[in-house]
């Protein structure tokens, strides 16, 4: 008796977007290749590296360039406020909340575009401040229940 295989799922394109206005992550360039090299490993995903904002658009681009409409989600390792018009925003907005496409954020990517409130929300939150000052914490270790929970003064 033959076993029917479910077919294999359909391989996802990715956008990583590493643009950043102001400071500049080190670790940007080297994220990019590491998320790329993962989807080449798994076969899960397709990846496309940008280092600018043209892309994020629905309309057709010159010389078939892609645009929004050829990726299934966008991972963001930004910052500051890369350059978009309005209509890019619209279509930003668009691929998330109509076409229901996967957004990303990485680590500095809640230092974007922090004076668009749709982004932020989209995002889940902004970039408050860094925790500069430190504080004497509480470290509560717990183990299985033959171990009694210990408190240890933080180092």
């Amino acid at each position: 008796m033959a076993v029917a295989q479910a077919p294999a799922p359909q391989k996802k394109h990715l956008l990583v977007l590493g643009e950043e206005k102001g400071y500049r992550h080190e670790s940007v360039s080297h994220a990019m290749a590491v998320i790329e090299h993962l989807g080449e490993r798994t076969g899960l995903w397709d990846t496309t590296i940008r280092t600018d904002t043209e892309v994020l658009t629905k309309k057709k681009l010159e010389f078939n360039a892609k645009n929004l409409n050829d990726f299934d989600a966008i991972l963001m390792f930004t910052g500051g406020d890369p350059e978009m018009d309005a209509q890019q925003k619209a279509d930003f907005l668009s691929f998330i909340r109509d076409d229901g496409k996967g957004l990303v954020g990485v680590h500095s990517a809640a230092i974007t575009w922090v004076h668009w409130p749709e982004f932020v929300d989209m995002l889940g939150g902004d970039f408050d401040e860094h925790p500069w000052l430190t504080f004497d914490a509480p470290i509560l270790v717990e183990g299985n229940a033959a171990m009694a929970p210990r408190v240890h003064p933080a180092r």
